[in-house]
């Protein structure tokens, strides 16, 4: 973005450059992030004692962790990679001026800022929501929650999604520089590419799954209500097939920014290009095929269940070859341990940490036992949550110039990784203990024989909302009074780092012509040819 001239409210509220489109989708899901982070703490607090628990109670407990886990999945972790990332990376690294389809893009915005507000506001609204994020049957049918709400809010996110997946497809596909080879993209590039697709894809099951949900409930259709001849197990089905992608959704995007971390720090070319890409594309498309892991306790026949085990296994292979890839691009690289880079190692370790946890999800013998168990918690916000905030957060340090033209404060940032790390693995570790012995998910209530278990994490989990807080004191401060940033702090090799910080309105005054890849360190002879900083002024 150039340098502001003042604030122009009518400015944001109708752009459609990019970069600013990327910023309201950063803002937006921050404040969900604020929102899902208190209500984090009403369910750390109920953990910590029986007295805790009954004074804040059943319902209220239950309409936090619904819109908690809603709210920090659909509204925080898709938008920020999808939203955030997305709009302000994948013009940048191709070479584009802008999106294909720029007031598409905007629309996308604006349908999630709608369904952002009405998800907050149903913590006030008649008929609270308590029917968890999957809203599964028969429960959703009978409870006076507003499911009306529910649906529609899902229905102005698969809206947003549709339409940012056939914005950014097209983008990647026929806005690219001259010279800018599929085999010459960022791995960032990729990742987001995959994510897209599966939304352009997934997001209509979902949206059929919950508007049969709406027939049921108002207007006594009977496709789940199973004492009228429907089949609970059917939404289900639906649900997984886009929910369980929806992890790679998250996923994908995520290794791209970790690769592109991981080369800049260590000054080395990535190691294993063409098969990060082969990973990412296999990511993509076995995504689609692992979601009965999820019903393997639901009455799925059998040999259903035994392929999708195979499946859910197969799937960690591809996984296993980007950690290997970054392990190997790290091997004798001159390492400059700065935020951003001790973001995407905290990121790997816990990723490592919850995809092996992940294993006993998905094979029928083990699985059988953890199934909505505290096991299946600890795991998801290992693998999930808590790995894929830290990659956020280093990811937004290290464009933080390109989008505010400042730095961040570094020592403060290093401090709050080791807060959120450390704060990480005392919240969510002894739930693998509570889980391995038993204990369901989802009850308000705690056996006496897990109360010191679950207030050891409640301590990790309040270690996890300072970090929380700090950091976005950090974006903050920084974005109003931090250092002002040169066009390439880190000596990144990237497209996007030949601009200047923050960048001008139109991007490139000339389109680049590409010769190189973006990882090309140690290689003089092999380099991106972009457009340089003082001519893009």
């Amino acid at each position: 973005m150039e340098q502001a001239k003042g604030f122009s409210l009518k400015e944001w509220i109708f752009a459609t450059d990019h970069k600013k489109i990327a910023v309201l989708y950063l803002i937006t899901s921050l404040t969900v992030f604020v929102v899902g982070t208190l209500l984090a703490a009403v369910i750390k607090l109920s953990h910590w004692s029986p007295a805790m628990r009954e004074l804040i109670g059943a319902k209220f407990y239950n309409v936090s962790f619904t819109i908690h886990g809603a709210g920090m999945v659909l509204f925080w972790m898709i938008p920020v990679f999808l939203g955030f990332f997305a709009n302000l990376l994948i013009p940048l690294m191709i070479g584009a001026r802008d999106v294909a389809f720029p007031r598409l893009n905007a629309l996308s915005y604006w349908a999630f800022a709608g369904a952002t507000i009405l998800a907050v506001l149903a913590l006030v609204l008649p008929g609270r929501l308590d029917v968890g994020w999957t809203g599964y049957p028969p429960y959703s049918l009978v409870t006076d929650a507003n499911i009306s709400l529910y649906v529609f809010i899902v229905h102005l996110l698969g809206i947003s999604a549709l339409a940012s997946a056939v914005n950014f497809i097209t983008t990647v596909i026929t806005m690219r520089a001259p010279g800018m080879t599929w085999g010459r993209l960022n791995l960032a590039v990729w990742g987001l590419l995959g994510s897209f697709v599966i939304q352009l894809f997934g997001i209509p099951v979902l949206a059929g799954a919950v508007t049969l949900l709406l027939f049921d409930k108002y207007l006594g259709t009977n496709f789940y209500n199973a004492s009228m001849g429907g089949a609970p197990v059917l939404y289900q089905h639906l649900f997984w097939f886009y929910a369980h992608p929806a992890v790679y959704v998250i996923a994908l995007p995520a290794f791209g920014i970790t690769s592109e971390l991981i080369s800049t720090f260590s000054r080395k070319k990535i190691f294993g290009y063409t098969s990060m890409v082969i990973a990412i594309c296999l990511i993509t498309f076995l995504g689609f095929d692992v979601w009965i892991h999820h019903l393997y306790t639901k009455g799925v026949v059998a040999w259903a269940n035994v392929i999708q085990s195979f499946l859910t296994i197969i799937i960690g292979v591809p996984t296993g070859i980007k950690v290997f890839n970054w392990v190997a691009t790290m091997h004798k690289g001159s390492i400059e341990f700065r935020a951003p880079m001790l973001y995407a190692v905290g990121f790997i370790i816990l990723f490592v940490i919850g995809g092996m946890t992940g294993i006993a999800n998905g094979l029928l013998g083990t699985d059988v036992h953890f199934h909505d168990t505290y096991w299946v918690v600890a795991h998801f916000h290992t693998v999930l949550s808590m790995s894929m905030t830290l990659l956020a957060f280093g990811g937004i340090y290290f464009w933080f110039p390109k989008f505010t033209g400042r730095m961040y404060n570094e020592s403060l940032a290093k401090t709050i990784f080791w807060l959120l790390l450390i704060g990480s693995l005392i919240a969510w570790m002894p739930l693998y203990k509570a889980g391995l012995e038993g204990m369901p998910r989802r009850y308000w209530q705690i056996p006496a024989q897990f109360q010191e278990i679950f207030k050891i994490t409640a301590v990790g989990g309040f270690m996890l909302i300072l970090g929380f807080v700090l950091t976005l004191y950090n974006f903050l401060a920084s974005a109003i009074a931090g250092q002002k940033a040169t066009a390439n702090p880190w000596g990144a090799k990237s497209l996007e780092w030949t601009l200047p910080s923050p960048v001008p309105s139109y991007n490139f005054k000339t389109i680049p012509v590409i010769t190189g890849g973006p990882y090309e360190y140690g290689n003089p002879e092999e380099k991106l040819e972009g457009q340089p900083a003082a001519e893009a002024v």
